[in-house]
């Protein structure tokens, strides 16, 4: 939707407006207190025996319902119905509750003959049409509205609702008629000249369509809206300059009007004139009387991904607008992080999120978004400060337990990554990918203590709660295979890995390692040259274990090439420096 049919789209309210007023009746009905039910009350004479416990199961009935136990209450509301067939009241209350169950279908015949029963209850009528809208019985709808203006004569809104369900049954001759009867008792109103204009443009007759809000100008010289809805007509004629005089009337009347404003600069930005269109974008920016959401949608349209209108500097000139405009809402400098992390600004986009956070503390989206940037930024220390804050807030949000640990994990905390992954798993839900990442990040901490049993058990937990978490798999095997233990189950995991994720270096590197450990060199060689191959840049720990696997080759001159080259990489291991010193391979074996 452009703005300028945010602008003036009122004219389509006709023409759904019963859609609204069917909320508004649901929300009445509700409220509605329905009257005692006696014997007096119903078509059938019932007994006192029955007329009691009629009562007492209608009531019951009310109460579950209003409980939120809606099968007991039908079954309960049936039974009154198998005392009573005629109760109007029991055909209703199991309507809406058929109606909250999305079942149109048997809302609407029980409805039909509640309002057969008792044609002169409109509560009935309004959840009647509603249940016919939902069926796209328009026409049929359209026919209770003139029933319920006959029957409350004093609201004169029905009948134009009428007129609107008309129109989308498809009978707009009927339609017109009918507007040019209410014209002719209340006289040229809104809603009639906008539902003709409507079912005039529909019909193809434009200059009758043009005609009706001429008449609207006629009778309110000063109301700009009007003037909107005839600038909008011409520019669907391509009567640019016809929209554009209609456009500056506006202007005319209020100077003021942001709506307008941007509705010119909408006309200005489909002439491709971005410089008079920024001037007018500019003025409804600064317009503290228009709503962010319609500036928003406007900046949303400039900034679209592909088909970019403006330069960065006049996006940061909107932005710093609509923050100086909007000083209390935190969502133009939302905005701006946006901006700034799309230029990968980042250091930048965190000191706006963190202002953004100072005025929006109880955001959950904000604080995920903060720490998102410090993993960007890979700032474990402002990390573990930041999660301890939004947990203050949001202590049963597991992604910030996750991204804690991370932090962690990173700076070698393991016991405080331990207390912070037993406070997490009291907190989150039992959700097995979730359990998963918290576990693995467990059995790290386990195996960096050198606990290893522990992380060995942890790390089964991970597989039998995620057998698609490949990290874990990973690690779990290249572990393994570093402590040379279970050599055949690290080598099933790591096969398992590997089948998923061909490509993925660090993967093929710990297979390569399994068969190293298992003594198979000639298999060894094979993965950790494809794992090589498939690396973005030269890693010096694969490039050191290559050198390691060439040694067991007897291939010791490439071996020794191998190693040079890990450590001119940056490789900082000892053990490396020592296999060059002495020139033969060391074994790195944990203990």
């Amino acid at each position: 939707m452009t703005i300028k049919e945010r602008f003036f789209g009122f004219f389509i309210i006709i023409l759904i407006s019963f859609t609204v007023f069917s909320c508004k009746v649901q929300k009445t009905v509700s409220a509605v207190t329905v009257p005692k039910v006696s014997a007096d009350t119903t078509e059938i004479k019932l007994g006192e025996e029955e007329r009691k416990e009629f009562e007492y199961l209608f009531i019951e009935g009310l109460k579950q319902k209003s409980l939120g136990n809606s099968d007991e209450a039908i079954k309960l509301f049936s039974r009154c119905l198998e005392i009573d067939s005629s109760s109007s009241a029991t055909l209703y209350e199991m309507a809406n509750i058929h109606v909250s169950k999305g079942d149109f279908q048997s809302s609407m015949f029980l409805l039909e003959k509640a309002v057969l029963i008792n044609p002169d209850n409109q509560y009935y009528h309004l959840l009647l049409i509603k249940v016919y809208q939902q069926n796209k019985l328009y026409e049929k709808g359209a026919h209770e509205y003139e029933v319920l203006s006959n029957l409350v004569p004093d609201n004169h809104e029905f009948p134009f609702y009428s007129a609107a369900l008309l129109v989308m049954a498809g009978k707009k001759e009927e339609a017109l008629a009918l507007y040019d009867r209410l014209e002719q008792k209340f006289g040229i109103s809104e809603p009639s000249a906008v539902g003709k204009q409507q079912i005039y443009i529909q019909l193809g007759n434009k200059k009758a369509a043009y005609e009706q809000i001429e008449k609207l100008i006629q009778l309110y010289p000063a109301e700009s809206k009007y003037y909107g809805l005839l600038a909008d007509m011409y520019l669907a004629d391509k009567n640019r300059e016809k929209a554009l005089e209609n456009y500056n009337k506006i202007l005319q009347i209020d100077p003021n009007d942001g709506f307008v404003h941007l509705s010119i600069a909408d006309f200005y930005l489909e002439s491709n004139d971005s410089l008079r269109a920024f001037q007018h974008i500019v003025l409804a920016f600064k317009n503290a009387v228009l709503d962010f959401e319609t500036k928003a949608q406007m900046y949303m349209l400039l900034t679209k991904p592909g088909i970019n209108r403006i330069s960065d500097e006049k996006q940061v000139e909107l932005l710093h607008i609509l923050i100086d405009t909007h000083i209390d809402d935190e969502r133009p400098r939302a905005f701006l992080v946006d901006y700034f992390q799309g230029k990968k600004q980042i250091d930048e986009a965190r000191k706006q999120i963190r202002l953004v956070i100072d005025m929006k503390k109880d955001n959950y989206q904000y604080w995920e978004r903060l720490l998102l940037i410090n993993n960007e930024l890979q700032d474990w220390s402002a990390m573990n400060n930041d999660s301890k804050k939004a947990l203050e807030y949001f202590p049963d949000q597991p992604l910030i337990y996750i991204l804690e640990s991370v932090g962690l994990l990173q700076q070698k905390r393991y016991n405080d990554l331990l207390a912070v992954i037993d406070t997490g798993l009291v907190h989150v839900k039992n959700d097995p990918k979730i359990l998963s990442q918290l576990f693995t990040y467990r059995a790290e901490a386990y195996y960096n203590l050198k606990r290893y049993n522990e992380a060995f058990d942890v790390f089964e937990k991970v597989v039998e709660l995620d057998p698609e978490n490949f990290m874990a798999l990973n690690n779990y095997a290249y572990y393994l295979s570093l402590r040379g233990e279970r050599l055949s189950v690290a080598e099933k995991l790591s096969a398992k890995v590997i089948q998923a994720n061909p490509d993925n270096a660090t993967y093929l590197d710990t297979y390569a390692w399994v068969f190293f450990m298992k003594k198979d060199y000639q298999l060894a060689k094979f993965y950790m040259e494809t794992a090589l191959s498939k690396a973005s840049e030269d890693s010096a720990v694969l490039i050191e274990h290559y050198g390691d696997i060439l040694f067991y080759l007897n291939e010791k001159e490439n071996a020794m090439l191998q190693w040079k080259k890990s450590l001119e990489k940056g490789n900082p291991s000892k053990i490396l420096k020592l296999k060059i010193a002495q020139k033969k391979y060391i074994e790195t074996k944990e203990n």
